[in-house]
């Protein structure tokens, strides 16, 4: 009977750690739930057909917050009863003293965990008291994290979907938002905006850093899903740095804070998720209206090209990939 003891012990151990690490870490899920939940994705994306716009996948991030939460307490449920069902005898019925058998050792585990406290069922044992104990002591704090764990990841979401609206409003494709933020002499429309962009970037990185969860919240929206719209300014921040004409480019210094706050996010989701970015790399993004407008030199395009950030391209062409997205819903080449 020791082994179910062992196996209660480790079970336990080993749940309360991902709780700890998922919950208050602010370094990603635990070992277990972040490789749970991107299975979980994995999953209903190949369910869904790849489609970005499936409803299944909009109803994926609460199924899995509720499931990871749901698993817990499960976990935590089986651990305890494990370990009493090991001590023979360890629990009684109250009133006829009769060892409590392996369904009624779940009930007693489960008001015990929960605190509630029947009294039907009792523990015979200073060992059994004490672990009862334990568990109950244990277990609300662990409960109680597990479900205000909700709170935080719900704002995060909150902040994940303001951002995607407020990129959005830069324009629907990379060269737009460039024509958008060109006033006739620079690109102060855009500048200006570029402090409040940069930290809804950064706090929206440190949020997905402290709970990873939020990255299956998906938007079903093409137009607000943060995903693309971070990819189409990221495009038009190369083209701000590497393409515009020398003369009306915007200095080093004004572009900086939001090539930090990418330099931040790139480093933040390869962090904490688990995807492989293999995908090849996306084509470059249409700058015809640019060229007409005179805001980037035909005769530059082949040279600056080959000087632009490979690597983050093809990561951000992996992440919309694994969204259930094309690089088309970045760059529409009508646009």
């Amino acid at each position: 009977m020791e082994i179910f003891i062992v196996i209660g012990v480790l079970l336990y151990v080993v749940i309360a750690i991902d709780i700890l690490q998922t919950t208050l870490s602010m370094q990603g899920g635990g070992w277990i739930t972040s490789r749970a939940s991107h299975l979980f994705w994995k999953v209903l994306l190949s369910i869904s057909g790849r489609n970005g716009r499936s409803w299944l996948l909009g109803h994926t991030g609460y199924l899995l917050l509720t499931s990871i939460v749901f698993s817990w307490v499960i976990s935590l449920w089986a651990s305890l009863t494990f370990i009493l069902y090991g001590i023979p005898g360890a629990i009684v019925e109250s009133t006829t003293k009769i060892p409590a058998d392996f369904g009624e050792l779940v009930y007693y585990s489960g008001y015990s965990l929960s605190t509630l406290g029947m009294g039907d069922y009792v523990a015979t044992t200073n060992m059994a008291k004490l672990i009862t104990s334990f568990y109950s002591f244990t277990g609300l704090i662990l409960l109680t994290m597990s479900v205000t764990y909700f709170v935080p990841v719900l704002d995060a979401v909150i902040v994940q979907r303001q951002l995607g609206v407020k990129l959005r409003s830069l324009g629907e494709s990379p060269q737009t938002i460039i024509i958008n933020g060109w006033n006739g002499k620079n690109f102060d429309r855009l500048i200006n905006k570029i402090e409040g962009i940069s930290d809804l970037i950064i706090k929206y990185s440190q949020q997905h850093r402290a709970y990873p969860v939020v990255h299956y919240f998906h938007n079903t929206d093409p137009d607000t899903a943060v995903i693309l719209q971070l990819a189409r300014l990221y495009e038009a921040l190369q083209i701000l740095s590497c393409q515009v004409s020398e003369d009306i480019k915007p200095a080093a210094e004004d572009l900086k804070p939001l090539k930090v706050a990418y330099k931040n996010y790139f480093k933040v989701i390869k962090q904490v998720t688990h995807f492989s970015f293999d995908s090849k790399e996306p084509g470059w993004a249409n700058i015809a209206w640019l060229q007409e407008s005179q805001l980037v030199p035909e005769d530059l395009k082949k040279l600056e090209l080959a000087n632009m950030e490979k690597d983050q391209r093809i990561f951000f062409n992996s992440l919309i990939l694994l969204d259930g997205w094309s690089w088309e819903n970045v760059d529409p080449k009508s646009s």
